[in-house]
């Protein structure tokens, strides 16, 4: 017989009950993927309990008509057996409103999982997301666990019905990618950088110097390609583009129309500050290294 979940577990059901179809047809939805919830998931999945095959989570985001638009997640804890499978929906509740505390435009706009497919078991998580979603999101995160590239896919759910019944529930996948805002790519690079300098062992990071070296050039080439693009303009090679030609007037008029000298004075009196801050953090960490050894030698 079936075991007693305690009652801050809502059991969903016995994947026996259910019969799936899984078809992989590309739909209208679109899924836009932040790289932040990649990364929460591996985490999520690094931290699983010993023996717990995959992991589960709630996906928050907005939706735009057929556009879904995920910016964050997190883990729901959850048992999954032959016999039954229940998720803690008080987790679930607690979460999601310290959450939209901070970020009351996000909703619930799924589910993530990993593993290589969907199962019977999924579509049992995915009703109880449809309870309070119209179209919920089942994010699939494939690891692949050092045997095939990472990779991830995204479904909506479909009845099957023949006359007026209903034969059952099918998974359709739907056109999913990953997008970055600048400051994910920046991000992005640096941690690629880091990886390889450090051999992927994660012991080395780039230092603050390099970081501004690494922003800065790709400053200096950004605007190389503006000013190959004007010139361009200028001499009648490419034609205009009203749109563009506006975002770039608008770029300029937000920089401060400073003259060479004063720029200069500028930019030394900010390094300087930032040099003092520097210098104050090293003073600050050298007293508490100081104050730690006279503690122990006291003891």
């Amino acid at each position: 017989g079936r075991s007693l979940q305690p009652a801050r577990r809502s059991v969903l059901a016995s994947p026996r009950m259910f019969s799936s179809s899984h078809l992989h047809v590309p739909g209208g939805v679109e899924v836009e993927v932040h790289p932040v919830v990649l990364f929460s998931v591996v985490d999520h999945y690094s931290r699983r309990e010993e023996g717990q095959g995959r992991v589960i989570g709630t996906l928050l985001g907005t939706v735009t008509g057929n556009k879904v638009e995920i910016f964050s997640c997190f883990p729901v804890p959850h048992t999954e057996s032959e016999e039954q499978v229940a998720v803690n929906t008080d987790f679930h509740a607690t979460m999601l409103s310290l959450y939209q505390r901070v970020q009351p435009s996000h909703q619930v706009v799924g589910w993530y999982s990993t593993g290589d497919g969907v199962s019977d078991s999924s579509l049992l998580f995915h009703d109880f997301y449809g309870q309070d979603v119209e179209r919920p999101v089942h994010l699939l995160v494939d690891l692949g666990l050092g045997t095939r590239r990472m990779s991830c896919k995204a479904y909506v759910s479909k009845q099957l019905s023949l006359g007026g019944a209903t034969l059952g529930t099918s998974f359709e996948e739907v056109r999913a990618g990953v997008v970055m805002a600048e400051a994910d790519r920046v991000g992005m690079e640096m941690l690629f950088k880091s990886a390889t300098a450090s051999g992927f062992s994660g012991a080395a990071s780039l230092s603050d110097a390099d970081s501004m070296e690494v922003t800065i050039k790709k400053l200096l080439k950004t605007l190389q390609g503006v000013g190959e693009y004007v010139d361009e303009v200028a001499s009648g090679a490419k034609p205009r583009d009203a749109e563009l030609i506006g975002l770039l007037q608008t770029a300029m008029a937000a920089a401060p129309a400073l003259p060479p000298n004063a720029f200069g004075k500028v930019f030394s009196s900010q390094v300087q500050d930032m040099l003092v801050a520097v210098y104050l953090a090293n003073l600050t960490r050298a007293q508490l290294a100081l104050a730690e050894k006279l503690q122990a030698v006291a003891i």
